[in-house]
């Protein structure tokens, strides 16, 4: 199969079609009509196998994570998402896998009003590059430089679960088999809070997409907006599956540096947490309260009594300082 008669086949027509867009696949640049938006939120992600994902995930899930993980960075911003390109590198064509990869992801498209607009094929090993593009009101723009002291902070979801399927790949854990269906479910298929964060963004100063773990994700608020945090570790939300495999272990370490949970930690002003928890439930998403930002520069963790939690684990590092 060439190139070209394979993009016809399996990218010409994935996502939501959508008005604003003129051309799309099939030229050399795609056309959309921005004359009524202001403000464009743009994001760029790669996922490597053997890196991103294991190398026996399903071509389903990898298309649908690969969307998955832009979509959640629109969502960090308060961002509606509109329209997407897709760069992939394959080792051979394959059309089982080329029809449940576009499945995949198209399926999160339109769930998403996304649409396909563009992107390159080539041979190589497997990897995938999105680049997305949405839309955001100048003044309701999620940063993470916006965390003001007094704020509260919250996170969506359960945090954890994606860091356990992982272990259990990697074979430091074994898993029931429908227990190992529920972990790798949140590890290959995430589900990004667009709708969650369009709804509460004004409710929001600070915000971001926990991709590589709460500890290092909310350290990058804390750097950017000049604060620090106590967070309240027993209040950090696991599933019933987490905290069956993890009772005899670090029970925290894998929910704050496992990474690839993909939900959102935002900070609230005290005026607006009210109004935020009962927007939360109108979502249909889980949403629990774990600290406040404070004065000072610290991360710190703590329990109800008292009692510090001291972070075994570290999250994930591509470049890490000890490798040359």
């Amino acid at each position: 199969m060439s190139e070209f008669s394979l993009i016809e086949k399996y990218f010409s027509d994935i996502g939501q079609k959508r008005q604003d867009v003129l051309l799309s696949v099939g030229d050399d640049a795609a056309i959309v009509d921005v004359e009524n938006l202001k403000q464009l939120a743009i994001s760029v992600d790669t996922l490597i196998a053997g890196v991103h994902f294991p190398e026996n995930t399903s071509a389903y899930d990898i298309g649908w994570k690969s969307l998955a993980v832009n979509l959640s960075d629109m969502a960090a911003m308060g961002a509606q998402p509109c329209w997407v390109t897709l760069a992939i590198a394959l080792p051979k064509p394959e059309q089982r896998w080329l029809e449940q990869f576009s499945q995949g992801f198209s399926e999160l498209a339109k769930k998403n009003n996304v649409q396909l607009i563009g992107g390159d094929t080539t041979r190589g090993t497997l990897s995938v590059t999105v680049q997305i593009i949405g839309h955001v009101e100048s003044e309701q723009i999620l940063k993470r430089s916006n965390a003001k002291v007094g704020d509260r902070i919250f996170v969506t979801g359960n945090l954890g679960d994606a860091g356990l399927a992982l272990q259990s790949y990697l074979k430091n854990i074994s898993l029931s088999e429908s227990d190992h269906e529920n972990v790798y479910a949140r590890l290959n298929r995430p589900e990004p809070r667009v709708a969650f964060a369009l709804a509460q963004k004004h409710l929001i100063n600070a915000a971001i997409d926990i991709s590589d773990g709460l500890y290092a994700d909310l350290a990058h608020i804390l750097k950017a907006s000049s604060v620090g945090a106590d967070i309240q570790f027993d209040q950090i939300p696991l599933s019933e599956t987490y905290q069956k495999y993890l009772v005899d272990h670090k029970p925290y370490d894998l929910a704050l540096a496992g990474g690839d949970d993909y939900e959102l930690c935002v900070t609230v002003p005290e005026c607006h947490v009210e109004e935020f928890r009962a927007n939360a439930k109108l979502t249909d998403c889980k949403c629990t309260e774990i600290g406040s930002i404070v004065e000072g520069d610290k991360l710190s963790f703590w329990d109800k009594f008292g009692n510090n939690y001291t972070l075994q684990s570290q999250a994930y590092d591509h470049f890490p300082k000890d490798k040359r």
